[in-house]
């Protein structure tokens, strides 16, 4: 336990599940991350958020956890969330063989303290006290591993993690008023529509983990990406596009829809497309894909909304085609559909593209600096940060004797 102002044995951590009272959690923080969302918004979208297949299934799931004080234990002095999901830990044992163990892994998010409560030192409180909880098989277990990105810096070394931040690239997008239209062998990837992407891309992950595990002898941990990570990411973006573009035709209720009407509902609503992939001219064969969230925000000064673009997840099929050309190929067929003419509001004012540089290699980056003006080495608002479970993994972990791979944009949370 780390040291607070209030004694951490005064508290409790409960799991929340009764829908008002999480609610009211949503409610509270909805200060901090509601965005351009009304109150009410927030809560209905994090609902939405929660029927997703990442967030509900029997493995992976969302947890929601409200501190008490056991002298008033009706009061929610603070609460943070839990998204559990499936992961791998890859080993090279004494014959040289590499094993890969499935492992649970939980991203912490929505530490958030009521502002009556503050400065008493209670989000440590908090996440050292879902940490204990983690160690149970209710939830990640001994083998586990807990991640987070941390919005105030170095604040989560003191619960034990270690940061290991990604900086970003961003470059900036010029609008044309030209209509968008594919170039050979590159194609839009319509929301929802993933599923056989990631499949491939989760071989070829697995595949190059196994590598990288008997060339260099050092374990390596990772969620287990899917395309359930992306179409969490792109229901969020279609939610924030029901609400402020005003799609009076579209009707969400997550208290009564289920996740497959909501996709139904929002299918055919812009944006419809989030990714790209090139085929090989001659085989076909798929040479890569992009795939990315919008964000939006307003500039009030001018009334108009000032949008950009996040890389989530880039795969080339290699050793099949060369990695940077396919990568810049990718990133060039993107900036193309971003900066081409768009009637929406949805699909304009896109002013950068900001990506992960975990996610290109560094000649990539010295191409988009040079090509597209792009800045590299910039400060990420979402500082990662990761602790294992068991004590001497944990200590592997911070030694560099067991590395964190895909720490990334996909799984964030």
């Amino acid at each position: 336990m780390t040291k607070s102002k209030e004694d951490p044995n005064d508290y409790i951590l409960q799991r929340l599940s009764d829908v008002p009272t999480v609610d009211y959690t949503r409610e509270q923080n909805s200060a901090a991350w509601k965005n351009l969302l009304s109150a009410q918004e927030y809560i209905e979208r994090e609902r939405c958020l929660g029927l997703s297949k990442i967030a509900s299934s029997d493995v992976n799931r969302l947890a929601v956890f409200g501190l008490k004080s056991k002298d008033k234990p009706d009061t929610i002095v603070g609460s943070l969330e839990l998204l559990i999901r499936e992961a791998w830990y890859f080993h090279k044992k004494s014959d040289g063989s590499v094993t890969k163990k499935n492992v649970l892994s939980g991203c912490v998010g929505g530490v958030y303290t009521y502002p009556e409560y503050r400065g008493k030192g209670l989000a440590t409180i908090m996440v050292d006290k879902l940490f204990e909880l983690a160690k149970g098989s209710e939830y990640l277990g001994p083998d586990g591993f807990m991640f987070l990105y941390s919005e105030v810096g170095e604040f989560y070394t003191r619960n034990g993690f270690k940061s290991f931040a990604v900086p970003l690239l961003n470059f900036p997008l010029k609008p044309s008023n030209t209509a968008y239209e594919n170039s050979a062998n590159v194609s839009l990837i319509k929301y929802h529509e993933f599923d056989s992407l990631f499949e491939q891309y989760n071989r070829h992950f697995e595949k190059e983990m196994i590598a990288k595990v008997e060339a260099d002898g050092v374990d390596r941990i990772s969620v287990d990406p899917t395309s359930q990570y992306i179409d969490w990411f792109h229901l969020r973006v279609k939610f924030f596009s029901t609400k402020l573009f005003g799609h009076s035709d579209v009707h969400i209720d997550p208290r009564t829809d289920t996740y497959e009407e909501i996709v139904d509902k929002v299918s055919t609503i812009e944006p419809i497309y989030f990714g790209i992939q090139i085929t090989c001219p001659t085989t076909n064969a798929l040479k890569g894909f992009i795939v990315w969230q919008y964000e939006y925000g307003y500039d009030h000064e001018n009334n108009v909304f000032q949008n950009y673009a996040t890389v989530i997840k880039i795969f080339v099929n290699t050793p099949h085609f060369n990695q940077e050309e396919t990568q810049l190929a990718l990133i060039a067929a993107m900036k193309k559909y971003l900066e081409a003419k768009h009637e929406l509001p949805q699909m304009s004012n896109f002013h950068k593209i900001v990506i992960w540089e975990t996610e290109i290699t560094e000649g990539v980056i010295a191409s988009l600096k040079t090509k597209y003006g792009g800045v590299d080495g910039l400060e990420n608002g979402s500082r990662s940060a990761i602790q294992c479970i068991d004590e001497d993994q944990d200590q592997r972990l911070k030694d560099g004797r067991i590395l964190w791979e895909n720490n990334n944009k996909l799984p964030w949370f």
